[in-house]
């Protein structure tokens, strides 16, 4: 099974999301990916957030884990936070920068009130619940398996 690493970010009264064109469909999701080999969750986050944002993460931890059937990733969910910047922008050399340049399947990161995250398509809605939830009441201390 394919597993996944995404990072909830957040910054001031905003979340970092990925907006996704694909298919025809518009949706958002999580800034993260599929694990490379026998990269851990913990690396994969850290190189996926590079990789589509340019952010460098110097705090993370896992606060929940989503499990679904083939063909789907499971994914491991990080609260991150990130050093300072300036810019959030893909990398010239990321998968996401090649998909984009050919015009199929494009990825544009983008800051999000929270105030509007419960009104966006979001990939999954049970990880968007949680996630509203968690800046309603706190992430939990201890993954939680939703």
């Amino acid at each position: 099974m394919s597993k996944a690493a995404r990072a909830i970010i957040l910054k001031e009264d905003k979340l970092l999301l990925m907006r996704r064109l694909k298919h025809g469909s518009e949706y958002y999701t999580l800034v993260g990916g599929r694990l490379n080999g026998d990269e851990s969750p913990q690396e994969a986050v850290i190189r996926e957030v590079k990789e589509e944002t340019g952010l460098d993460i110097i705090a993370g931890r896992l606060v929940f884990a989503e499990k679904h059937p083939e063909p789907y990733n499971s994914q491991y969910i990080f609260l991150c936070e990130v050093a300072p910047h300036s810019t959030v922008e893909i990398q010239s050399t990321s998968e996401e920068a090649l998909m984009n340049h050919v015009g199929i399947n494009m990825h544009i990161p983008e800051w999000v009130s929270v105030k509007n995250f419960d009104k966006l398509h979001f990939n999954t809605m049970q990880l968007q619940r949680a996630i509203l939830d968690g800046l309603a009441n706190g992430f939990p201390d201890e993954p939680v398996v939703l």
